[in-house]
C-alpha cells in the first residue's frame, strides 16, 4: 500500500528546513542588532548542516532540499547584515 505524497507546504519538516536560517537571523537581529546579525551565518550554517544530515539519514530529500534553501536564505540575510556592519 503506497501512501500518497503530500504537497511540500503541508510538510512541517520542510518548513523547519526552510525557515531555520531566517529565524536564526531574525532572532539575532532583534536581540543584538541588524549589523551584528551577520554572525548568524555561522549558526545557521552549522544547524543547517546537521539538519541536512538528519534529512539524509531519514531519506527525506524534500526536507534536505528545503534545508539547503534555508541556509541560502540565511546567507543572503547575513550578507545584508555584513554590508551594514563593515561597509558603512
Amino acid at each position: 500500500m503506497d501512501v500518497p505524497e503530500s504537497t511540500w507546504w503541508v510538510d512541517p519538516m520542510v518548513w523547519l528546513g526552510l525557515l531555520q536560517g531566517g529565524a536564526i537571523w531574525l532572532v539575532m537581529a532583534i536581540y543584538l542588532s541588524v549589523s551584528a546579525a551577520w554572525i548568524s551565518l555561522a549558526c545557521g550554517g552549522l544547524i543547517g548542516f546537521f539538519l541536512y544530515l538528519v534529512a539524509l539519514g531519514y531519506e527525506d530529500y524534500r526536507f534536505a532540499k528545503a534545508t539547503l534553501w534555508g541556509v541560502v536564505i540565511n546567507m543572503t540575510l547575513s550578507s545584508v547584515s555584513a554590508m551594514f556592519a563593515f561597509i558603512q
